[in-house]
C-alpha cells in the first residue's frame, strides 16, 4: 500500500511517504521562526502558512519518495484535536487529493497517531502504556491491543508543555520554552529550589496550572528573573515536571503490569524525561522513544496510524 499522509494540527506542515512498510519521505516545514515574533503560535496565521508551505512539502515528498503522485493509494490526514483553521486547511487539502486521484480519504487521530510514531521502528507489545506528553495533551493510556486506547488519566488544565512555554514567558526565554529550559537546566542544580509537586496523588490525571502559580510565586519572592539563578531555577523546575510524570507512570506500571513503556508527544524530546522514561526498563518490561525526528508533529505517525488502521481492516471500502 502507498499512503500519502497529511498533518496541519498546529504550526508544522508536514507530509509522508509510507510505502511497504517504510516511511519513504517525512517531510516538515515549521512555522516557528513566524510564531517566536508573536510569543507564541497565532492560529490564524498558522492556517495561511499551511496553505503556503503545502505545495513545498508536497513536491518534495514525491520526490525524496521517488514516486508519481499518481501511485497513491490513501489518503490520510489529521482530523483531531489540533487548532480548528489548521486542521480544516488539511481537510480540504486531503479531499481535494482524494476527489482527483478517486482513492479512499482516512481522517486520523492526531494524539494516536503520536502514539504510533513509537511503531515506525518497533513493535509493539501488549499490553502497552503510552505517556503522552505535549504542549496541549498530558496523558496516559493504556493499549491492550492495537488500535485500543483506554485513557487512564490526562490533564486537568495545562499540559506539561503548555507550562513549559508559560515559565519560559515569564523568564522572557522565548518560544518555544521547552527546549530553552531543558538546556539551560542541563547547567544547573535541581535541588537549588523548591516548586511543589502539581497534583501529587493516587489517580492518573496531571495539572500543571498550579505549577505555573507556583513558578510564578518563587520569581516574585527572588524580586525578578534578573535575581534568580537562572540554570538552578530552569532545573528545579524541570525536575518537578519529569517526577510528577514519573509518579504517575510508576503508579500505571505497577497496577496495569504493562509488557512495554512508550513515550510519545512533543515533550518526549526533552532529555531529563527520555532519561528518566528509558531507566525504567528491566528484563519484564521494555521502553521504547520514537526517534527525535518523529517526536514532533510529523507526517509520519499519521501515516504509520493510516498504515495500522488498514492492516485491522477498519477504513472502509479497503
Amino acid at each position: 500500500m502507498v499512503i500519502f499522509a497529511i498533518e496541519t494540527s498546529c504550526d508544522e506542515t508536514s507530509v509522508a511517504i509510507y510505502k511497504n512498510r517504510k516511511i519513504l519521505a517525512n517531510v516538515i516545514s515549521s512555522q516557528i521562526n513566524e510564531h517566536t515574533k508573536c510569543g507564541g503560535v497565532v492560529p490564524e496565521l498558522a492556517s495561511r502558512l499551511h496553505l503556503k508551505n503545502f505545495p513545498y512539502v508536497l513536491l518534495e515528498a514525491l520526490q525524496t519518495a521517488k514516486i508519481k503522485i499518481t501511485d497513491l493509494q490513501y489518503i490520510a490526514y489529521t482530523e483531531k484535536p489540533g487548532l480548528i483553521g489548521a486542521l480544516h486547511i488539511g481537510k480540504i487539502i486531503a479531499e481535494t487529493l482524494a476527489s482527483y486521484l478517486a482513492i479512499p480519504i482516512l481522517p486520523l487521530n492526531h494524539l494516536y497517531g503520536h502514539i504510533y510514531a513509537s511503531a515506525i521502528d518497533n513493535n509493539f507489545l501488549f499490553p502497552l502504556l503510552a505517556v503522552l506528553v505535549s504542549g496541549g495533551h498530558t496523558q496516559l493510556i493504556l493499549m491492550k491491543k492495537n488500535l485500543d486506547f483506554e485513557i487512564l488519566g490526562l490533564t486537568l488544565d495545562d499540559a506539561v508543555g503548555e507550562c513549559y512555554d508559560k515559565v519560559a514567558r515569564m523568564l522572557e526565554l522565548g518560544y518555544p520554552g521547552g527546549p530553552i529550559i531543558d538546556k539551560i537546566a542541563g547547567t544547573g542544580t535541581p535541588t537549588a529550589y523548591h516548586l511543589p509537586l502539581p497534583l501529587n496523588d493516587q489517580s492518573y490525571n496531571f495539572s500543571f496550572s498550579g505549577l505555573k502559580s507556583a513558578a510564578a510565586n518563587l520569581i516574585a519572592k527572588e524580586h525578578g528573573k534578573e535575581n534568580l539563578n537562572l540554570p538552578n531555577f530552569c532545573a528545579t523546575f524541570q525536575k518537578t515536571c519529569v517526577d510528577i510524570i514519573m509518579r504517575k507512570t510508576k503508579l500505571a506500571i505497577k497496577n496495569f503490569q504493562p509488557k512495554m513503556v512508550t513515550l510519545v508527544g512533543g515533550v518526549s524530546a526533552n532529555s531529563a524525561l527520555r532519561t528518566a522514561i528509558l531507566d525504567l526498563a528491566t528484563s519484564n518490561l521494555k521502553v521504547i522513544i520514537p526517534k527525535l525526528e518523529y517526536c514532533t508533529d510529523n507526517a509520519a505517525m499519521i501515516a504509520r496510524l493510516a498504515a495500522q488502521e488498514l492492516m485491522e481492516n477498519r477504513i472502509k471500502g479497503d
